[in-house]
């Protein structure tokens, strides 16, 4: 067994070192998802430990003026487990919780940044996720979220960028994921219908406004009934109030699933109603570029050993008439297209902010008639 510096610490939840972890599923995950943007710029980014098949990958990408861009990276884990890179991508967690450094050094993609992003308000702990079939586990996970505020730079496309206070965002899960390593395919007959199956509208959606940080997250069935929701706003004098529900009214691009902005109701357990608007304020992005759902050149996703290093690069047009773009090697039937979109947001004060809404429209969805 390899131990490292983190050994030394008294926090041991099972009897091996922090490198191996309790569960021998090899969909056992942890890592990082990051964005940070401004109107018409949108940077994200990804890490990720897959200790049960000897991975970490990570990935950086850009979304601006029509195109998106990106850089998928992978490594194998041992012997550096403890070591937050891969390749030209590093993290650093500079204070817990509070400001974490990314860095993409020069590559072979022209993206490059080296951007801290610091925290506006507590983690908002989701609620654990778990997803069973035919008896079998196949999603339990649990994450936090925060909105955050960046400061550094960026390059790409031969421009240099000054990030000096943009809008950002952060999140760190964990557990099992049936869409990271080598798929299982559990088959079976006779499963009665569970929520999975009936989610068509997903919004995930941290924002920042005013004199207020927000969040909340939400799924939908094919009538616009509310299947999960869970939310919080905090303000800048320290409070905070939950939030119950959502109501929307969003505008769709013509012909796709895309959200091009739309009204908002927050309702919180104040019971007040605030109201905000939403306004597309750049390039979407799809996640398939960060190697997500068959986004890998091999038709696979994260979490797969690929040899001791390997990178991918793509670089292709996201159009607003793009129903589902993608990298160019993905399949047209496995193309999701964009699922994060940076939206201006107007508050309820008439103050202007930011909104990273992940948004994902599946199968049918009445009240938009989509079908």
């Amino acid at each position: 067994m390899h131990l490292t510096g983190f050994d030394d610490y008294p926090f041991h939840q099972h009897p091996a070192p922090f490198g191996t972890a309790a569960t021998s599923d090899a969909h056992y995950n942890d890592g990082y998802f990051l964005a940070f943007y401004a109107p018409n710029w949108y940077f994200f980014s990804g890490l990720r430990l897959h200790p049960n098949v000897n991975v970490l990958d990570g990935w950086g990408s850009v979304a601006h003026n029509d195109e998106q861009a990106a850089i998928r990276l992978s490594r194998a884990l041992h012997p550096k487990p403890d070591a937050l890179s891969v390749g030209p991508l590093t993290y650093e967690i500079i204070e817990p919780l509070r400001k974490l450094r990314v860095c993409l050094l020069t590559n072979e993609s022209g993206i490059e940044f080296d951007v801290t992003l610091e925290t506006q308000a507590p983690p908002f702990v989701e609620e654990r996720y778990q997803h069973f079939k035919y008896g079998a586990v196949i999603n339990d996970l649990i994450r936090y979220t925060q909105v955050c505020k960046a400061y550094g730079k960026a390059k790409f496309n031969g421009h240099t960028l000054e990030i000096n206070n943009w809008h950002a965002m952060r999140d760190h899960s964990w557990g099992v994921r049936s869409s990271m390593a080598i798929p299982t395919g559990i088959k079976g007959v006779s499963e009665s219908q569970s929520r999975d199956k009936t989610r068509a509208l997903r919004m995930w959606v941290p924002f920042q406004v005013g004199n207020h940080v927000g969040f909340f997250n939400t799924h939908e069935d094919p009538d616009g009934k509310t299947i999960d929701f869970e939310g919080r706003i905090d303000f800048e004098d320290g409070t905070s109030v939950n939030l119950v529900s959502v109501k929307h009214k969003l505008e769709y691009i013509t012909g796709t699933t895309r959200p091009k902005g739309g009204l908002l109701e927050l309702e919180g357990e104040d019971g007040i109603a605030r109201h905000y608007t939403l306004s597309l304020a750049g390039t979407p992005a799809d996640v398939q570029a960060g190697g997500y759902y068959r986004g890998w050149r091999d038709n696979l996703g994260p979490g797969v050993y690929r040899g001791e290093n390997y990178y991918e690069i793509d670089r292709y047009a996201s159009r607003p008439s793009d129903k589902k773009s993608a990298p160019p090697h993905v399949p047209e039937k496995h193309r999701l297209g964009p699922t994060e979109f940076p939206m201006i947001l107007i508050g309820p004060d008439g103050d202007q902010g930011m909104a990273h809404f992940e948004h994902t429209i599946t199968g049918n969805f009445k009240p938009y008639g989509f079908k």
